[in-house]
C-alpha cells in the first residue's frame, strides 16, 4: 500500500515542483525549498538533536493562529524543550514568525517521500510529534512511529470533502491512523468519521476546538485612537467587515453596500480578501460601484490620512484581520456565499460581534451549529437576506450589541481545550512509551 502511495507521489512531486518554483518566482513568496528536501540551516545543526524536541505542525494561518496559546502551554510546561513549528504555506509561516513567539524555529513541512521525511526526523530526533487537525501525512508518520516518537493529532477535524479524498486511501489510512497514539478530536461527529476510517478506538477522544481559546487580547486606548483615526471612523460610525472573502462574492457583498448605503450613509466596508495578492483587482472592483476605497497597507504608511474619506478599506494585510474585527458592528465571513465551504467563524464572535455567513460551511460545521445554536450567528442564503438580517441589526443598535456581548462571553465558558490538550502531552511523556507498546 505504501509502495503505491510513494510512486504516485512522487510522479506528483515532479510534476508540481516545477510549477511552483515558477510560481514562487512570479509572485515574491519564501517557497523554502530547501527545508522541504529537510536541508536545514547551519545554525539549526547548533540546537538539534536536543534533549526534549517537540515538533507542532499547522498546515496554514487558521490552524497556525489556533495553535499559538497551546504552544505557549507547552513552554511553560516544557521549558527546557526545544519547540519546532512546522507549516505548509507561505501564508502560515508569515503568521508563525508574527505571531508565536515560543518557539524555538520555524520550518516548512516536509515533502513526504520516504528518504526526505527520514532525513528530517533524522535531524530533529523528536519525542513528541502533534498534529494540528486534519494534516495526516503517511511516510512521515511511520517513520516518526519507528523512532518510537509519540504522536498526537490535536482538536482533530475531517471535513466532508477530506472524509471521502480519505476514503480512497482507506489501507494505508487505517495503518496511519493505528500509528497515532492519541487522536483527539473537536466533535463527535470527527469522532465517529476517524473510526470510520479505520482508527482504533482506545486512540480516539473528544477535547474541543483549539480555536475556541483563541486570545483575541485587547488594543490599548492609545492604539484604539490612533485605529480610529486612521480609518476616519467617527464616535457611532457603523462598520460592516466582511472578513476572508473570494472572488464571485465581493460583487454581492458591495451590491448589499451600495443598498445599506442608502439608509446607513455613513457606514464604512472593511473588505478582506482571502488572498491579498487580489487587492488591485478589489479596488478596480469598487471603482466600477463608485466607491472611494483605500488598501489598509497604504493607509499604515501615511497615505489618505488627511481627510480620508474612503468608503471601503481594502484589508491587504495578512495576520490582522481578528484585531480589525474589534472595529466592525457587523462581520460577514467569506468562502461561504460561494461553493468554498466558509472559513473559520470563532475568532469573529470570540471578538464579541455579530457573525454573518452564507450556506456554504461544509468545512466549519461544528463552528456554525455552535453559534447558530446559542444564538449569536446568523445564515444567509443569498446578498438578499444579507442585506435583509445587516439593516435589521443595523436599525437596531441595542440588539446588535447584546447578540455581540453574548457571543463573546458563550466562547470564554466553552474554552479550556488547550489545558486538556496540554494533559494529553504530559500523559504520553510519563508514559514513555506509546499506547501501541512498541
Amino acid at each position: 500500500m505504501y509502495f503505491f502511495y510513494n510512486i504516485l507521489l512522487n510522479i506528483i512531486t515532479l510534476i508540481l515542483i516545477p510549477y511552483y518554483a515558477y510560481n514562487g518566482l512570479r509572485s515574491g513568496e519564501e517557497l523554502g525549498l530547501r527545508e522541504r528536501f529537510a536541508f536545514y540551516r547551519d545554525d539549526l545543526k547548533l540546537i538539534f538533536p536536543a534533549d526534549m524536541v517537540i515538533w507542532v505542525h499547522a498546515a496554514s494561518a487558521g490552524e497556525t493562529l489556533a495553535a499559538k496559546e497551546f504552544i505557549e502551554g507547552l513552554r511553560d510546561k516544557y521549558p527546557s524543550a526545544r519547540i519546532v513549528f512546522s507549516n505548509m504555506t507561505p501564508t502560515g509561516r508569515k503568521i508563525a514568525r508574527e505571531k508565536i513567539d515560543t518557539a524555538d524555529c520555524f520550518i516548512y513541512l516536509p515533502l513526504d517521500l520516504k528518504w526526505i521525511v527520514k532525513r528530517a526526523v533524522k535531524f530533529f530526533k523528536p519525542e513528541l510529534f502533534v498534529l494540528i487537525e486534519t494534516e495526516l501525512w503517511p511516510n512521515l508518520i511511520k517513520e516518526l512511529d519507528s523512532t518510537d516518537c509519540s504522536i498526537m493529532l490535536a482538536s482533530g477535524r475531517i471535513s466532508d470533502d477530506t472524509f471521502n479524498k480519505y476514503k480512497y486511501m482507506s489501507a494505508i489510512m487505517e495503518d496511519m491512523l493505528h500509528r497515532i497514539d492519541i487522536i483527539s478530536m473537536q466533535s463527535r461527529e470527527g469522532y465517529n468519521k476517524i473510526i470510520e476510517l479505520g482508527a482504533p478506538e482506545d486512540h480516539v477522544c473528544i477535547n474541543g476546538n483549539l480555536k475556541y481559546d483563541i486570545d483575541v487580547g485587547n488594543l490599548n486606548k492609545d492604539k484604539l485612537a490612533k485605529k480610529r483615526e486612521l480609518f476616519n471612523l467617527k464616535e457611532n460610525t457603523p462598520v460592516l467587515t466582511a472578513g476572508s472573502t473570494h472572488k464571485g462574492e465581493e460583487e454581492k457583498i458591495l451590491d448589499v453596500y451600495k443598498e445599506l448605503k442608502n439608509d446607513f450613509s455613513r457606514l464604512k466596508l472593511f473588505l478582506a480578501p482571502r488572498y491579498v495578492e487580489r487587492r488591485e483587482e478589489l479596488q478596480s472592483l469598487c471603482g466600477e460601484y463608485n466607491f472611494n476605497s483605500v488598501l489598509y497597507t497604504k493607509l499604515k504608511k501615511g497615505f489618505y490620512v488627511e481627510n480620508n474619506s474612503a468608503d471601503i478599506v481594502i484589508v491587504d494585510t495578512m495576520g490582522e484581520l481578528a484585531d480589525l474585527y474589534y472595529f466592525a458592528d457587523i462581520i460577514f465571513v467569506g468562502g461561504s456565499l460561494i461553493k468554498r465551504g466558509g472559513h473559520n467563524v470563532i475568532e469573529a464572535a470570540a471578538r464579541s460581534k455579530v457573525v454573518l455567513f452564507g450556506p456554504s460551511m461544509y468545512n466549519f460545521k461544528e463552528e456554525r451549529d455552535f453559534l447558530l445554536e446559542n444564538n449569536v450567528g446568523f445564515k444567509v442564503k443569498n446578498k438578499e437576506e444579507l442585506y435583509q438580517k445587516t439593516y435589521e441589526l443595523l436599525s437596531n443598535r441595542d440588539e446588535m450589541e447584546y447578540i455581540g456581548q453574548n457571543a463573546g462571553n458563550i466562547l470564554a465558558e466553552n474554552r479550556g481545550a488547550v489545558d486538556k490538550h496540554l494533559q494529553l502531552t504530559e500523559f504520553l511523556f510519563k508514559k514513555g512509551v506509546d499506547l501501541n507498546e512498541k
